[in-house]
């Protein structure tokens, strides 16, 4: 799957007429990450698919999945199957799996389970357009946003603009669940 969304990154990045490095320039985004990324050897996290998504003009679930082929009013993701819309560790410490059906189109919400491996180290910031509704399913998860540190326990949920300076990561020596709703359309 993490070879799909490079794919998908390139050819959009191609059909825009941009090389690597003017994506990087107008991202942020180091030149080795962008090249990683897109021959499949490292998973761009939710932050930087957004800000990718924004230069290259396509939503997110164009990146994730493709483009759209569902109707977008009514999708049921049912449990057991696989909707997987990025899975492998990212470069902010956790892995990924999008909640709803590829290839819905309309969705201003992207809802995303969020798996956090202890081993794993906190990730850089990084700040995007929208709006993301945290809420901790399993574990204890640190919240660095806006030049401040939150612990966040099980039950706990957070509601916070994208836009500043955020990361999260897991505390303790248990792995972590995050159900993750994204909103980059404000």
């Amino acid at each position: 799957m993490r070879k799909y969304v490079g794919e998908r990154i390139q050819k959009l990045r191609e059909a825009q007429g941009l090389t690597q490095e003017e994506v990087c320039k107008l991202t942020g985004i180091k030149l080795a990450r962008l090249k990683a990324f897109e021959d499949g050897s490292a998973v761009p996290s939710v932050g930087v698919i957004i800000m990718i998504s924004r230069v290259l003009g396509s939503k997110i679930e164009g990146l994730l999945h493709g483009g759209g082929t569902v109707s977008e009013a009514l999708t049921i993701c049912r449990a057991g199957k696989s909707h997987m819309g990025q899975r492998g560790n990212t470069e902010q410490g956790y892995a990924y799996d999008s909640l709803t059906r590829p290839g819905t189109v309309g969705h201003i919400m992207e809802p995303f389970m969020l798996i956090f491996d202890p081993k794993l180290p906190k990730g850089p910031p990084i700040a995007h357009d929208g709006q993301e509704f945290l809420y901790v399913v399993s574990g204890t998860i640190g919240l660095f946003y806006d030049g401040k540190e939150y612990s966040l326990e099980q039950g706990d949920s957070v509601y916070l603009n994208s836009s500043r300076s955020h990361t999260l990561y897991c505390l303790g020596d248990k792995p972590a669940q995050l159900l993750a709703v994204v909103s980059a359309h404000v």
